[in-house]
């Protein structure tokens, strides 16, 4: 794979590709729309102002840099984590689907984000990385600075845990 500085990092196009999942990432730790928005933002504001470093993976790097900021954002405001939501994104939605079938994929979706609110910080984090944000598990283990056996199996006990409450709706 090909080294590169954050300086030849074409950002506009790391930011379009990766948006809605940096944004569902800090939301899942900020649990505060305005803090998540905030947390994006200085992130790339810090990767525009950075000197060029070497950069393997820039997806991970632009997403631990997103995982820094809000939990920097969290210290700073000290807020309280159960004042937020994780919101369903559009995209899980067929918005050319019929205005019937766009409902029941909605109430679905928001199953399941209500489900992700009884996981703990670090299982909801990993699954949201993985599903909405589609990064591997190295990319996830070097967000997180976890070992990949560590995030594989948060992952997998996640979605287990997942499946149980959801299981309870239908």
């Amino acid at each position: 794979m090909e080294t590169r500085g954050v300086a030849d990092l074409d950002l506009a196009k790391l930011y379009d590709r990766h948006a809605q999942g940096l944004f569902t990432h800090a939301l899942t730790i900020t649990r505060d729309r305005a803090m998540a928005e905030d947390a994006v933002h200085a992130a790339f504001e810090r990767l525009c102002r950075r000197s060029p470093a070497s950069v393997d993976d820039p997806a991970a790097y632009v997403f631990a840099a997103v995982r820094m900021s809000a939990v920097e954002l969290c210290r700073r405001r000290a807020r309280s984590r159960a004042a937020g939501r994780i919101e369903v994104p559009d995209s899980v939605v067929d918005l050319t689907a019929s205005p019937a079938a766009r409902a029941i994929e909605r109430e679905r979706a928001a199953s399941v984000a209500a489900a992700l609110e009884d996981l703990s910080g670090e299982q909801r984090e990993v699954v949201v990385l993985r599903l909405y944000a589609g990064l591997t598990f190295a990319q996830i283990a070097a967000v997180l600075g976890e070992p990949l056996p560590t995030v594989a199996s948060r992952y997998r006990r996640s979605l287990d845990l997942l499946r149980g409450c959801l299981e309870k709706l239908v």
